[in-house]
């Protein structure tokens, strides 16, 4: 090999190695936060599922606590992107867990103050 075709080897081994080196660097950049907010999306959701199954288990008066949690435990925009994929998520989960709780509520309770959980709160706390 010439020594000039081996230096411009070197050269474009080099800038290659440097190219994928940046673009390595981005992924990483970019993707570490993702594995993190996915972590605090799996965490959210576990809170939620136990304050359902805790809520469910309970008498009116705790499982009004448990609601609460669920309803100001971390909300939109905290933890998530408000709006992203992620956020939509944890949401969603959020408001089935919500659902859940109201429904057990009515049945122990034998009251309907609607789907609004802020209602249940403010009316089976201040019957306390």
């Amino acid at each position: 090999m010439e020594p000039r075709t081996s230096k411009k080897l070197i050269l474009g081994l080099t800038l290659s190695l440097a190219v994928i080196s940046l673009l390595l660097g981005m992924c990483c950049f970019k993707y570490i936060p993702l594995g993190l907010r996915v972590a605090f999306a799996e965490e959210q959701t576990q809170i939620f599922d136990e304050m359902r199954t805790m809520a469910l288990q309970s008498n009116p008066d705790k499982a009004v606590e448990y609601l609460e949690y669920a309803v100001t435990y971390y909300p939109s925009g905290t933890k998530q992107i408000s709006g992203s994929r992620l956020d939509r998520i944890v949401e969603r989960a959020r408001q089935a867990a919500i659902r859940e709780m109201i429904a057990d509520l009515r049945a122990k309770t034998g009251h309907d103050f609607g789907d609004d959980p802020n209602l249940w709160i403010n009316e089976l706390k201040t019957r306390k």
